[in-house]
């Protein structure tokens, strides 16, 4: 009997058509799947019924990521049947089929050579923030991080030794970065905070942006920071903002997303898993650094706020296991912060050849630090209950008693033409990321605004013995919303999230996971808050069953805090007295004047 060859390709073909259609059909059904279990059991959105949500704006998220899968789908089956059909030449259609496949992840338009450009004569202001990195840059029971490349940059740069955050979260601390405010101010005191009641005032973008420069937000993790364009910004290089960043996250994990993603292609069809770290399971850092270069163009001063958040929990990216047990912590966050060294450095060079560095101020910072169960990690390891202690050893924004957490890395560099003031030297100074507003301001514009929170650190870099007028100087910090499971250092994120469901809401217009208003104030009770100075801590913890605060009062070099009581030599220190009252004053009407105090 004779063989048809042109029936068994066709045979063939249709046996492959068959397949990929079933496995695709198959993937669109996990992926539905996995989004109705993510609205309804995942409950961080549990505001919203998933009729509800269907017929959101994150409805039309979510068809349209649907939609690009079938059309990812449709332009793989043409190049499968392409060669049999117009017969090119004698590659069976398997094989081309194939080898599209695998071209697919692997193209991208090449990146054109940038053509030099004069340096623009106000110094271009670059920001760039490193999420979680600790300031000591070690790893507890590891030894110190392999960070290369920051070392390198932290040792020609000013650093600022004593520099710490108002809060040890991201969103907090970048509007504190951005307005010089601090977040009782501007109501920024949670990450995912209603964007309608946070009151940032003017911003270092919106000021530069009058003097002409162009500002650009970027950053590889939207999930619990929505800062979008009305803070300031030209341009936004992040993934989308809001609940489709925290459903295909996780939903979108089938096999022709992951294969997609990466491609030029992938940033059109499916862009909440492009480039993005909320997505870590096939998150690549080159794949962000290349975005940067590819849609961030300047011409003229510029300001540049850049984020990368690879060092954050869960420490890992694509290819990379989720750590399970603390030791595991550890050693996931010592990889997590060498692979965004060299993301950094990679950052640098892009920086450079775009012509930024030929006249810039750079500015690298932690936004906050990571407690990872060292002993230095809580000041109450030897006084504290077992809770107290437990909760300050791990995360960021869970203890004001874990310097770790909310002391952060500040180092600033001039490039090229730029100079900064003073002579070349370390400062010892007490700062904080308020600070950063009215310093850089000033330095870019010769001015600094007076309607901040923060200082201009510039006259004190220009004349350095002036610094004795910053020694007494209160500085503040609290903590965030924290579910039992975060203070208990299991990080699940479906878990969490589950605890934390009656807190937050989807704000249907925008698709913004965002905390429920009428929550905030049972969650500001909750709150911890200290005030110090560069010797002296007063930490207020709340006693629980709203029975006021205990107050807990520290020296920061050889700490062993001891509460203050009604009488006795603690509650006469004077340090204890002012730091007291200054926590009265930056958090008006939140602190009781409990019975020790009068």
């Amino acid at each position: 009997m004779t063989t048809n060859p042109t029936h068994n390709r066709w045979s063939g073909l249709a046996l492959a058509l068959a397949l990929s259609a079933g496995t695709f059909a198959a993937c669109l059904w996990w992926v539905a799947r996995e989004v109705e279990i993510v609205l309804a059991n995942d409950r961080i959105m549990s505001a919203l019924s998933v009729e509800r949500a269907l017929a959101s704006t994150l409805g039309w998220q979510i068809g349209a990521f649907l939609a690009a899968g079938l059309l990812a789908l449709a332009v793989l089956l043409i190049a499968l049947r392409a060669p049999l059909r117009w017969r090119w030449n004698r590659l069976s259609a398997s094989t081309l089929g194939l080898a599209a496949i695998i071209a697919v992840p692997l193209w991208s338009p090449r990146i054109p050579a940038f053509a030099p450009r004069s340096p623009p004569a106000r110094p271009n202001i670059v920001i760039l923030g490193i999420d979680s990195l600790r300031d000591d840059l070690t790893i507890p029971r590891r030894g110190p991080a392999e960070a290369p490349n920051i070392r390198a940059f932290v040792a020609d740069a000013r650093r600022f030794d004593d520099a710490t955050t108002p809060l040890a979260r991201t969103y907090a601390a970048w509007i504190s970065i951005l307005t010089g405010r601090h977040p009782v101010t501007t109501h920024a005191r949670y990450n995912l905070m209603p964007r309608q009641l946070v009151r940032e005032g003017d911003t270092l973008g919106q000021a530069l942006r009058t003097r002409g420069y162009r500002t650009v937000y970027a950053t590889d993790e939207a999930r619990f920071a929505n800062i979008d364009a009305s803070y300031g910004f030209d341009q936004l290089v992040t993934p989308p903002i809001g609940g489709i960043d925290f459903l295909l996250g996780r939903a979108g994990d089938v096999p022709l997303v992951n294969l997609v993603a990466a491609t030029a292609a992938g940033r059109l069809l499916f862009p909440s898993n492009h480039a993005n770290r909320g997505a870590h399971v096939n998150y690549q850092p080159g794949d962000f650094v290349r975005r940067i270069e590819r849609e961030i163009d300047v011409d003229g001063p510029a300001f540049l706020a850049i984020h990368l958040t690879l060092a954050h929990w869960p420490y890992a990216w694509a290819g990379r296991p989720t750590p399970t047990v603390p030791d595991a912590y550890r050693k996931a966050y010592g990889e997590a912060v060498r692979e965004v060294d060299r993301q950094f450095a990679e950052v640098i060079e892009v920086l450079n050849r775009k012509g930024v560095l030929d006249n810039a101020i750079v500015v690298l910072l932690s936004d906050h630090g990571e407690a990872l169960g060292a002993d230095n990690d809580s000041i109450i390891r030897g006084t504290g209950t077992s809770r107290e202690i437990w909760d300050s050893l791990w995360g960021h924004g869970t203890s004001v008693l874990s310097p770790n957490q909310y002391q952060v890395l500040l180092a600033m560099r001039a490039y090229g033409r730029a100079v900064l003031p003073g002579p070349e030297r370390d400062y010892d100074w007490p700062v904080s990321l308020e600070d950063l507003r009215p310093t850089l301001q000033e330095l870019a514009t010769g001015t600094a605004p007076g309607n901040v929170d923060g200082i201009s650190l510039a006259p004190f870099m220009a004349a350095p013995e002036r610094a004795r007028e910053l020694q007494d100087r209160v500085r503040f910090t609290e903590t965030d919303f924290n579910t039992a499971s975060i203070l208990a250092g299991r990080y699940d994120t479906p878990g969490i999230v589950d605890e934390a469901a009656v807190f937050y809401e989807l704000e249907p217009d925008q698709a913004w996971v965002q905390l429920r208003a009428a929550r905030l104030p049972e969650l500001i009770a909750q709150k911890q808050r200290a005030a110090f100075t560069s010797q002296k801590l007063l930490a207020a913890i709340p006693a629980g069953g709203g029975s006021g605060h205990r107050y807990l009062f520290s020296d920061r070099e050889s700490p062993e805090p001891r509460p203050l009581e009604a009488s006795g030599p603690a509650f006469e220190d004077p340090d204890a007295r002012r730091l007291r009252d200054a926590l009265a004053e930056r958090f008006p009407g939140e602190l009781s004047r409990d019975r020790e105090f009068r």
